[in-house]
């Protein structure tokens, strides 16, 4: 049997609801939606709204922005990857 290896760009996104949101851009509103329980925990108002504009603000941007060709999400998950992984040091004189 013979093996083809066949090229492949995962950076378009198909646009599943309606035509307008990716499954990925959903799932960020979706999140967002369910962020409202912040409203729930038993401290100050204005301490809870600002948290609530805060989470809701983080997820829209993660759905929407693109940095350059790259959606905020994968950008930023990139930057933990680089912060959180084992770094060699070369100490010379």
């Amino acid at each position: 049997m013979s093996l083809y290896k066949v090229p492949f760009d995962f950076i378009h996104e198909e646009k599943v609801f309606g035509g307008y949101l990716s499954l990925r851009q959903m799932l960020y509103m979706i999140a967002s939606a369910i962020s409202i329980g912040v409203l729930f925990i038993h401290i100050a108002t204005v301490i809870k709204i600002i948290i609530f504009f805060c989470i809701v603000g983080i997820f829209m941007t993660f759905a929407f922005l693109k940095i350059g060709n790259i959606y905020a999400d994968k950008y930023f998950f990139n930057i933990l990857k680089y912060i959180c992984r084992k770094k060699i040091f070369i100490f010379e004189r």
